[in-house]
C-alpha cells in the first residue's frame, strides 16, 4: 500500500504489473537480465506466466537492441514458434504471433551480419523451413498455424515481407493448380488470402473471427510491395477461377487492390460479368460492395473504376431496359470517393426507389447545396408518390433536412414559402406535400435555423391544430403532432412561443377527448425533455385524469407511458433531429411523477392501468433512484407480477431481480408472495417453467438463485418446493434456461453446507 498524506490508496496487481514493465522495457541496459528471465517465464507451464513473458518482449523492442541479446535470438523464436504453432488458446496464439512479429523487427533494425545470428535472412530461413512442411497438409491444425507464423514473419518489415513472398505465395500457387479437390483448393485460397490481408484489426480464417485485442498489428500497406511478378500470377488464379471460386476470389481481390497490387483486365470483365449475373446472394454481395468501394476510393484505381461503370451503364442504356437493383447498387458503390463522386453519379442518375435508399450513403462525399439542388429537387415528384407509406423516402428527406447549413438557407426558404405557407398545400389532396415538408424541415439543425424555425411556427400553428384535430388517421395525427411537438421543443428558449403553448395547453384541457389529449402530450412531451422541470405544472392534471374510471383515464395512463418512454425517438422523427434533450430527463422525471403519486402509493389505490404504466417506467430509472423509494414500489411491483397481465411481467420482474441483486434483504416482508409467484401461477405452471417466453423463465431463476443470499431461517421453509420445480427446469428444451437452471440449483443445494 501507498499512502498519499489523508488517503490510504492501494496499489493494485495490474498497476504493479505495469510499472515493472515500464522499468524493464525503458533501457536496452536490462537486456542482458531481463531476455533470460523472459526465456525461462516462456518455457514454464503456467500459461500466465508465458503470456506474460510474451507481452513484456513486445514491449522491449523499442529500447532493445539484438547485439545485446544475440546468443538469446535462436531459443527466443523456438520458444514463441511453439507457443504460436501449439497454442492451448486464441489468448497465447495471438501474445506469440505479436512476439514473433516483434521479434523480427527487433533483428530487422540491427546492422545485419550473415555470420552472427543477427540476420533476417537466417531467421526467416528457418520460419520456412519449419513450417512449409506444413503447409502442404490439408489437416487445419497444421497448416493454419504455419501459415500464421509465417505471416507473422512477413509482417515484421519489407525484407521479410519480401523473402516470404516470394518463396511461399508462388509455391502456394503451384499447389492449388496441381490440386484436384475442391475443398484443397479452397484452402490454398484461403491461405494466400491471409498471407496478404492488408491490417491485423479484424481478421477471418477457417469461417472463425479473429481479433487482436493486444495490439493492432502494422498495416502491411506500410512496410511491404507485393513483388510484380507475385502480384500478376495472383490475378491470373482469380482471374481463372473467378467462376468457380467467386466468394474466395472476391476476398483475395480485397485484400490486393488495398495494398495496390494493379490488376489487369481481366478483373474488369470477370467483375462486370459477375454483376450482370444477377443471382449474387447476400454474402458475396457484401463482399462485391467492398471491392467495388476500394476500387471507387482510391486514384490509383480510377482507370478501371470507370470502365466498370461505362460497362454497367451500357447494360442498361444499350438494351433500352431498366437496370437491375444490383446493377444499380454496384453503380452506387463506384460512386464513394470524395473527389469524383459528383461526376460519377450524374453519369447514371437513374430515379427510382432504390437510388433513392442508396443515395444518402453518398451525402458525405457531396457538398450540402448539391444535394438540395441536384438530388432532392429532381427526386421531388417521386418523393410526392412515397413519402407516405416508404420508410426510406421519409429517411431521405429527414437526411436532406439534417445536411442543411448556412449556404441553404435560400434554399430552404423557398422550400417552405412553397410548400408550407401556400394555402392549396393544407388541403387533402396535398396530403403528401405536407408530410416531405414536415421530414425535411423537422430535421433542421436549431442552431442554424432558429429564426426560419419561430416564422414557420408562427406561419402554420394554427393550420398545423386544425390538421391535428380534424384527421382521422392515428398514423396521421401522430406525425403532425411529432411535427409540432418538434417545432415547440426547438422554440422553447423563446418566450412568446412559450405564451402560445401555454394557451393552447388550457384549450386542450378544457376539451377532453382522445385527439387533445394527444396534443397536450406531446406538447408537454416536448417541454419536459428541453426542461424537466417543467413537468411539476402537468403531472396533477394528468394523474386527475388517470384516475377516471372510463375511457380518459385510459387514455391519460397511455399518455404518461409516452411522457416517460424514453426509448422510441418521439419528437425526433428521425436520428438526425437536433432536438434539445436534458441529460438528466429520467431520472428528473421519475422523482416528480413519483413523488405526485405517493399518495395513490400509500393508500393502495392504484388501478390496475397505472401500475403498469408506473412498472414500465421503473424499467427505464438507475437502480439508485428506485432504491431509495423501494418501501413503497415493492408491492406494486408484486401486485404487477401476480396481475393476470402478463405484458408487465417482464418489466416487474427484471426491476424485482435487479433488486434482489443488490439487496436481496428489501424483499424479506414479501417473501411469501414473492417465492409463492416465481414458483406458482393460478395454473399450476411456474413462472421458471413458463413456456412462451424463455427470457421470463431464465429471470425467474436468476431471482431465485439471488434469493438465496438472505438468512437461512428465511428461506428455509420454500427448500423443498424450490428443489422440486428447479429439477423440472433442469430438463427445460432451451440450453440458456437448463444453465441457469443447474446454477440456482447449485445455490440452493449449497444452502446448509
Amino acid at each position: 500500500k501507498a499512502t498519499n498524506n489523508e488517503n490510504e490508496e492501494t496499489i493494485t496487481h495490474e498497476q504493479l504489473i505495469l510499472s515493472l514493465r515500464n522499468v524493464l522495457t525503458s533501457t536496452g541496459k536490462f537486456a542482458p537480465y531481463c531476455i533470460p528471465m523472459l526465456l525461462e517465464k516462456l518455457d514454464s507451464d503456467i500459461p500466465s506466466a508465458r503470456v506474460a513473458a510474451m507481452d513484456l518482449f513486445i514491449h522491449c523492442i523499442n529500447e532493445y537492441d539484438a547485439r545485446d541479446m544475440s546468443s538469446y535470438l535462436v531459443p527466443l523464436w523456438n520458444l514463441l514458434s511453439k507457443q504460436a504453432l501449439c497454442a492451448e488458446n486464441q489468448e497465447m496464439e495471438i501474445y506469440a504471433l505479436h512476439a514473433i512479429t516483434a521479434l523480427m523487427q527487433l533483428i530487422g533494425k540491427t546492422a545485419q551480419n550473415d555470420e552472427t545470428e543477427i540476420s533476417t535472412k537466417k531467421f526467416v530461413d528457418r520460419a520456412i523451413r519449419e513450417c512449409d512442411k506444413f503447409l502442404k497438409e490439408f489437416d487445419l491444425k497444421l497448416v493454419w498455424p504455419a501459415t500464421k507464423v509465417l505471416q507473422a514473419v512477413a509482417r515484421a518489415n519489407s525484407t521479410c515481407s519480401s523473402l516470404i513472398w516470394s518463396i511461399i505465395l508462388p509455391l502456394l500457387i503451384r499447389q492449388f493448380e496441381n490440386l484436384e479437390q475442391t475443398k484443397h483448393k479452397r484452402i490454398i485460397l484461403d491461405m494466400i488470402t491471409y498471407f496478404v490481408q492488408p491490417t491485423g484489426k479484424i481478421f477471418t480464417f477457417a469461417g472463425i473471427l479473429y481479433i487482436p485485442f493486444i495490439y493492432p498489428l502494422l498495416d502491411i500497406r506500410t512496410i511491404i510491395k507485393l513483388p510484380t511478378d507475385v502480384g500478376d500470377k495472383l490475378w491470373i488464379v482469380i482471374s481463372t477461377n473467378f467462376e468457380s471460386f467467386p466468394s474466395h476470389c472476391l476476398s483475395l481481390t480485397s485484400n490486393l487492390l488495398q495494398i495496390n497490387a494493379m490488376p489487369g483486365q481481366a478483373l474488369e470483365d470477370n467483375l462486370t460479368k459477375f454483376i450482370l449475373h444477377e443471382n449474387i446472394n447476400d454474402e458475396l454481395k457484401i463482399k462485391l460492395a467492398s471491392v467495388l468501394r476500394i476500387i471507387a476510393s482510391s486514384a490509383v484505381f480510377d482507370r478501371l473504376c470507370t470502365i466498370l461503370l461505362t460497362n454497367l451503364i451500357n447494360s442498361w442504356t444499350a438494351s433500352k431496359t431498366v437496370p437491375s437493383n444490383l446493377t444499380l447498387e454496384c453503380c452506387i458503390d463506384l460512386c464513394y470517393n470524395s473527389e469524383r463522386c459528383q461526376e460519377r453519379l450524374e453519369r447514371f442518375f437513374f430515379p427510382s426507389q432504390l437510388f433513392i435508399r442508396l443515395l444518402p450513403n453518398l451525402f458525405k462525399y457531396l457538398s450540402h447545396s448539391y444535394i438540395l439542388t441536384n438530388l432532392f429537387t429532381p427526386l421531388f415528384d417521386l418523393l410526392l408518390s412515397s413519402v407516405a407509406h416508404d420508410n426510406y423516402t421519409k429517411t431521405f428527406c429527414s437526411k436532406c433536412g439534417s445536411i442543411a447549413n448556412e449556404s441553404c438557407k435560400a434554399f430552404v426558404q423557398n422550400f417552405y414559402e412553397t410548400n408550407l405557407f401556400e394555402n392549396s398545400i393544407w388541403q387533402s389532396d396535398k396530403q403528401s406535400n405536407l408530410l416531405i415538408g414536415i421530414y425535411f424541415l423537422g430535421n433542421l439543425k436549431r442552431k442554424v435555423f432558429e429564426n426560419e424555425l419561430e416564422l414557420i411556427f408562427n406561419k402554420i400553428n394554427g393550420k398545423l391544430i386544425e390538421k391535428i384535430l380534424d384527421q382521422s388517421s392515428n398514423e396521421m395525427i401522430s406525425i403532425y403532432c411529432y411535427f409540432y411537438g418538434n417545432l415547440i421543443n426547438k422554440l422553447s428558449s423563446i418566450n412568446e412561443i412559450l405564451e402560445q403553448i401555454q394557451s393552447m395547453l388550457k384549450s386542450c384541457e378544457t376539451s377532453l377527448d382522445e385527439k387533445h389529449i394527444r396534443l397536450w402530450t406531446i406538447i408537454v412531451k416536448a417541454l419536459i425533455l428541453y426542461r424537466p422541470s417543467f413537468i411539476e405544472q402537468y403531472i396533477p392534471t394528468l394523474i386527475t385524469w388517470m384516475q377516471e374510471k372510463n375511457e380518459i383515464g385510459d387514455i391519460a395512463c397511455q399518455s404518461l407511458k409516452t411522457l416517460t418512454n424514453f426509448d422510441e425517438q418521439i419528437l425526433l422523427l428521425s436520428s438526425e433531429a437536433d432536438c434539445i434533450v436534458h441529460p438528466m430527463v429520467k431520472q428528473l422525471i421519475f422523482m416528480n411523477i413519483f413523488s405526485q403519486m405517493k399518495p395513490l402509493l400509500a393508500n393502495n389505490e392504484l388501478l390496475p392501468s397505472q401500475i403498469n404504466i408506473l412498472v414500465d417506467l421503473l424499467s427505464t430509472v438507475p437502480n439508485t433512484i428506485i432504491q431509495d423509494e423501494i418501501v413503497l414500489l415493492f408491492p406494486i411491483l408484486i401486485r404487477a407480477l401476480t396481475s393476470s397481465n402478463e405484458s408487465v411481467w417482464p418489466s416487474s420482474l427484471n426491476s424485482i431481480c435487479d433488486l434482489i441483486k443488490s439487496d436481496p434483504n428489501t424483499v424479506v416482508d414479501h417473501i411469501d408472495t414473492l417465492f409463492s409467484r416465481l414458483t406458482t401461477l393460478a395454473t399450476l405452471t411456474t413462472l421458471a417453467t413458463y413456456k412462451k417466453d424463455m427470457s421470463i423463465r431464465i429471470t425467474s431463476l436468476k431471482c431465485l438463485k439471488y434469493l438465496t443470499k438472505l438468512p437461512i431461517h428465511h428461506i428455509q421453509p420454500f427448500r423443498r418446493h424450490i428443489m422440486h420445480v428447479l429439477k423440472r427446469c433442469v430438463d427445460d428444451h432451451k440450453r440458456l434456461v437448463r444453465k441457469q437452471a443447474v446454477e440456482a440449483q447449485m445455490s440452493w443445494c449449497l444452502l446448509n453446507v
